[in-house]
């Protein structure tokens, strides 16, 4: 038995390999000098970072002197602008407390035991009636039966409505004592209502609009702020070769390249400062600043009228109750 093989044209197959490793080398070398493009690019855009960044450090350290001064407006109105940032994180870290539910009704060592202790035996009670783990479970995440605000007032009229129901004897219930209990409490309830509703304007009305200025505003004209250091940076670099290829000789004619580098340096520098002005003139208006002002102010006035509306009619109730003979 014989076997044939196919025949095999070896020049065909001697030039597919070179079409082969023809392509192959082609490949690597566009891959290549793609690779260099990418490396002078990132070269050309670190080196101006390079010489910024020595620049800064330079000049921190003293070691040069030669630094080009901004305009004194522009100075002027970058000291309001942080004097400005200043009052408003100092009157935002006032306001905040307005955040706080019990800022006017501070943590009670005896009232929080006697909490405490509530809600254990709570627990235990819950616990002792479950049949079922996810009853049982139920009852260990449920929070206080008690979700009294804690306020002030909501605190008040809680204590006389304990004061009525505990101290009070069944037959006092009709007593003047009795019956002045369960007003101040309605009253005072209402009064606590109010604070939470006047908590509930500042925070929406006064605090996060003064958050939204400082994160948002603030934010971009520090941005500006920022660019207008590195344009100065830039073309203070820029000078600074100037002066290595003039060696103190002004009248040394500059190479096109420089003296073109130098000029753009200056304009984006004078661009860079020119709209950090108008943001930073912007940004101090009153306008904004003394609205916000006029709102808190209208809330509190508002909260203390209710108040004292309030507290008129509880007295004018009070005052129609009789006296108890004793």
């Amino acid at each position: 038995m014989s076997f044939k093989f196919p025949k095999v044209d070896l020049s065909t197959l001697q030039q597919s390999f070179q079409q082969t490793t023809q392509q192959l080398t082609t490949s690597f070398q566009d891959n290549l000098v793609n690779l260099e493009k990418e490396v002078s690019s990132l070269n050309s855009n670190l080196s101006p970072i390079l010489k910024r960044t020595t620049r800064s450090l330079q000049e921190r350290f003293g070691s040069i002197d030669d630094i080009s001064e901004l305009p004194q407006e522009y100075k002027d109105l970058e000291k309001r602008v942080d004097n400005l940032k200043v009052f408003y994180k100092k009157l935002l870290s006032i306001t905040q407390q307005y955040e706080i539910e019990s800022y006017d009704y501070p943590p009670n060592l005896k009232e929080s035991i006697q909490d405490y202790t509530k809600l254990i035996n709570e627990k235990f009670a819950g616990l002792s009636q479950a049949t079922t783990t996810s009853e049982a479970e139920a009852v260990l995440l449920a929070t206080s039966k008690d979700q009294t605000p804690k306020t002030f007032a909501h605190q008040f009229a809680k204590g006389c409505t304990a004061a009525h129901d505990e101290f009070v004897s069944g037959e006092d219930h009709s007593s003047s004592l009795a019956k002045a209990l369960l007003k101040i409490s309605e009253y005072q309830t209402r009064i606590g209502d109010e604070r939470l509703e006047q908590d509930k304007l500042v925070i929406t009305e006064f605090n996060d609009k003064i958050r939204n200025v400082l994160q948002g505003d603030f934010q971009n004209t520090q941005k500006l702020r920022r660019q207008v250091e590195t344009s100065r940076l830039n073309f203070d670099t820029v000078r600074a070769e100037v002066k290595a290829v003039q060696h103190g000789d002004e009248s040394v004619e500059l190479p096109v390249a420089i003296s073109k580098k130098l000029e753009t340096a200056e304009d984006e520098l004078v661009s860079a400062t020119e709209s950090a002005v108008e943001s930073m003139k912007s940004l101090i208006k009153p306008t904004e600043g003394l609205n916000l002002l006029k709102v808190l102010m209208k809330i509190q006035l508002n909260y203390h009228k209710n108040v004292v509306s309030e507290l008129s009619s509880l007295v004018d109730e009070l005052d129609t109750l009789p006296q108890d003979d004793d």
